[in-house]
């Protein structure tokens, strides 16, 4: 929260004109939403912003945001008025600016920095002039080089394996003693600064305080969050179509699998973690190949950020100007964060605090944007949970032996130790999993406990893992033993090695890299120091038995980047209900830590704070069919709850409705089933009964394929000569989210069974246990019985009924998409027209008064003919 007095608050812009909307005869509700927004970025509050899909959200939120961002940049600074004075002007100039110096601390460092650059250009354009004029005599001298740097490299040894001397007391301890040359610690100085390593960091004594790059300060920015690739450039692309787009440095940040221009390195790397560990290993000292995206001369990655800061640009965008410019697309993203004014990136690097770090950014005073925010909880949980498999601990306990076999006279500190203590840990974890595969026999093929007790358990107790995994952090053994298994790899020629009594065969198989990666994520969870919202769960995999880290609470990592930004805006088309997301991000209870918050702090936890934003939909009534149909054409009950998802006479009931409103119903028809299974299920019977056939005749059918896109056939068929399709597809699979069904293309959305989550997973069963305890005196640690419908209680009930009805709404959302545009919403189970289930449906199909019409399947067949026949052109 930001405490304003009337002169220092902003004013709120009235019309779409103040907001330079590009459409100049935009929805009301447009208005009003980017008025919310703008006035809740001001106050610096949590908002919670609901529109329909189809309401134009996303300019309402550009517009809204980038004018309070204007408006915020432009706050004029309280100066005393010069106009008087009879000095001279250049007087006056001179002064004003150093009192802005004053009242604007960062002024001065961005005047270094600009100083800094461009004495970085002209230097180095000297240095390229005499380049030129020098080039066959510094080739020869650089092949010698080369050529001397091959004949005495050692092929069975490198120090750039030994990992650098590491004290746990902190930074300084690593950094500070007089063993590392000036090289060695502007190197490392480098490296904890999250800066790209170039040669200038390891250049001799000649450099001067004056050569070495200033911090650049960072100013007031909105972070847009979505969860896709595709969602960001759509983003990206709305902007562009604003008058922000010409003015807004926009940069979007991404993955090196998304970014790296380096083809040579791509084409060699399967995995994201295989790609890291070789860019990295590329920029360490004293290689004789280092990555040619990142060249020593400065000035080619200050041009790419010059550009960046002039453009709206997505991740397409930077990878062909990186192109242009032979430089690294995924460095020069992060180096154009700190003053751009927009950064676009994915949920995994906003929620996770080690991944903000990593890339440099820093939320403080700046304001954070997430949309299709609806699965903002469930994506902090899995970002922060972590899988770790048999072959992984096997390879690594093996790795990390012959690694520590090899180096430990070389290494210093108290490396020694925290290898040990690693070495233990992994050989404790091997010794559990390993009983654990043996005596399964099926009866329990998945154990759930804590992590206190799964330690105690694994005989680990006694080992303290959050010193292992600090350790693993700052040490960066994890790339140091990349690079052996890598090089013994290629030493030994692809020798197979003799492996451990019982290993898993597969284990050879893993990438080095990938491996690490899946230790230090377990390894981080584990090692949190409170794992009150926590389990481990241990079950017999594909390869072998799996430990998974599931993290069950989602408010300390929410709550890290509620207190450290100065708004939060949660946005999306199904945000409702909005009282479990609060509570679940900001408990009035539970694991969220209060205790060391500043009085600003608590009041930025304060769910009573929390402010809620809901508008209809930019549609008539007139263009929406919502009908519930209790019983099909032979009046049989429709309801697929899991018990009766057996019964073939309902499910052929179901398929004989389907095909009779597949008469009355014009252009496409999407239907969406609770799962893969029961999709499969009522193919089967429909084919053997003539459903399917008969439903063909009328529309083609195309079915929704896990492994392949069939929505291209699918909008073939309905834009053809065909009278429309039939699209058969599942809740939560790739055709329920961000597609746009519009028109012709999804004149009806049926959904057939109501999708609730399967209660035999251990991970959402612990999760509904754990919502249930909080609010109580002590939230509960310990594992209880797996929870049934019936069992449930009232807190765990609303949030196993709040994510099936999530689901439902973003499947139903992708139809009308537009004011002039009409569509039926059919659901084909009786349970929709209970109040617990029809409450959570949007307000634009179940009204204000949270009902939806019910009636049999004759009475529903008329009305959604006489809907259809109306002239909606009117």
């Amino acid at each position: 929260m930001v405490d304003l007095t009337e002169e220092t608050r902003l004013a709120t812009p009235q019309s779409a004109a103040e907001f330079s909307f590009p459409i100049s005869t935009p929805y009301g509700i447009q208005v009003e939403f980017m008025q919310r927004l703008f006035e809740t970025l001001e106050r610096g509050e949590f908002g919670i912003f609901e529109s329909p899909t189809g309401t134009g959200k996303s300019l309402s939120i550009i517009c809204g945001s980038l004018t309070w961002l204007a408006h915020h940049h432009a706050r004029a600074p309280s100066t005393t008025d010069d106009n008087d004075d009879d000095r001279p002007s250049w007087v006056r100039d001179y002064e004003r600016k150093q009192r802005e110096s004053i009242a604007d601390p960062q002024a001065l460092a961005r005047e270094k920095y600009k100083k800094w650059v461009q004495r970085v250009r002209r230097n180095e354009s000297a240095e390229q002039r005499e380049r030129k004029q020098n080039a066959r005599r510094m080739g020869a001298v650089r092949a010698k080089a080369c050529k001397r740097g091959s004949e005495t490299e050692s092929p069975h040894d490198s120090d750039d394996e030994v990992v650098a001397e590491y004290h746990s007391g902190g930074e300084n301890d690593a950094m500070g003693d007089g063993e590392y040359s000036e090289s060695v610690r502007k190197l490392l100085k480098a490296r904890a600064n999250n800066r790209v390593v170039e040669d200038s960091d390891v250049d001799s004594d000649e450099d001067t305080d004056q050569d070495a790059e200033p911090e650049e300060p960072s100013i007031n920015k909105i972070f847009y969050a979505s969860r896709t690739h595709s969602q960001l450039q759509q983003f990206i692309a709305e902007i562009k179509r604003t008058k922000f787009g010409h003015a807004t440095p926009c940069v979007t940040l991404g993955s090196r699998m998304q970014l790296c221009t380096n083809d040579e390195v791509r084409s060699g790397c399967t995995s994201s973690a295989m790609l890291n560990e070789r860019c990295l290993e590329l920029q360490q000292s004293g290689r004789t190949k280092r990555c040619g995206q990142l060249p020593v001369q400065r000035t080619p990655m200050l041009d790419l950020k010059d550009h960046a800061h002039t453009h709206a640009m997505d991740i397409e965008d930077l990878v062909v100007q990186a192109r242009k410019l032979s430089v690294c697309a995924y460095y020069g993203a992060r180096a154009a964060v700190q003053q751009a004014h927009v950064v676009a990136l994915p949920y995994n690097m906003l929620l996770s605090r080690s991944a903000r770090e990593a890339l440099g950014v820093s939320l403080a005073g700046s304001v954070v944007i997430v949309d299709e925010a609806h699965n903002l909880v469930d994506t902090i949980l899995a970002t922060h949970s972590a899988l770790l498999d048999v072959r992984c601990v096997t390879m690594l306990l093996d790795l990390v032996q012959r690694y520590f076999k090899k180096y430990w006279p070389r290494l210093r500190g108290s490396n020694v130790v925290h290898i040990r203590r690693t070495i233990a840990l992994l050989r404790a974890l091997d010794k559990y999993m390993r009983a654990f595969g043996a005596t399964e026999d099926g009866a329990t093929p998945v154990v759930v406990k804590g992590v206190n007790e799964f330690l105690h358990d694994a005989h680990a107790d006694h080992i303290n893992v959050f010193t292992i995994d600090r350790y693993l952090r700052e040490s960066n053994i994890g790339r140091k033993l990349n690079m052996f298994a890598d090089r013994q790899t290629r030493s030994t020629n692809d020798a197979k090695r003799p492996r451990a009594q019982g290993a898993a065969p597969q284990a050879s198989e893993i990438a080095p890299a990938s491996a690490v990666a899946a230790l230090e994520a377990f390894i981080a969870g584990v090692g949190s120091p409170d794992r009150t919202g926590a389990r481990i769960v241990v079950r017999n995999g594909t390869h072998g038995v799996e430990l998974s880290y599931v993290l069950l609470d989602p408010s300390e990592a929410f709550g890290d980047l509620r207190r450290e930004a100065r708004a939060v805006v949660l946005a999306g088309g199904t945000m409702t209900p909005a009282t479990d997301v609060v509570e679940q991000l900001l408990p009035r209870f539970g694991r969220l830590s209060r205790d060391m918050c500043s009085p600003a702090e608590l009041k930025k936890l304060d769910p009573d704070q929390v402010q809620l934003f809901s508008w209809s939909h930019v549609v008539s009534s007139s263009h929406i069919c919502a009908l519930v149909i209790e019983s099909g054409p032979t009046n049989s009950p429709l309801r697929f709850a899991f018990q009766d998802q057996q019964n073939t006479a309902r499910i052929r009931e179901c398929g004989q409705a389907l095909a009779a409103l597949c008469n009355v119903i014009p252009g496409g028809i999407v239907v969406f089933f609770p799962s893969y299974a029961l999709l499969s299920k009522m193919l089967l019977v429909w084919r053997e009964n003539g459903i399917i056939e008969r439903i063909a005749r009328r529309k083609p059918v195309v079915t929704e394929d896990a492994h392949k896109d069939v929505l291209s056939e699918y909008v073939e068929h309905v834009r053809g000569q065909s009278g429309g399709a039939v699209l058969l597809s599942v809740v939560g699979g790739r055709l329920s989210e961000g597609i746009n069904f519009s028109d012709e293309l999804g004149r009806a959305v049926v959904m057939v069974g109501v999708p609730f989550p399967s209660l035999a997973s251990p991970e959402l069963n612990e999760r509904l246990a754990y919502y249930e305890s909080i609010g109580q005196s002590a939230v509960s640690t310990a594992v209880g019985p797996a929870p049934t419908q019936q069992s449930m209680g009232p807190r765990s009930r609303s949030l196993y009924e709040s994510l099936c009805m999530r689901a439902v709404n973003q499947s139903i959302g992708r139809a009308i998409r537009h004011r002039g545009d009409y569509a039926a919403i059919i659901f084909l189970d009786a349970r929709y027209a209970e109040p617990r289930i029809a409450r959570r449906l949007p307000a634009w199909i179940a009204g204000p008064d949270q009902t939806v019409s019910s009636c049999k399947f004759g009475p529903a067949l008329a009305r959604i003919s006489a809907f259809f026949k109306q002239d909606f052109s009117v």
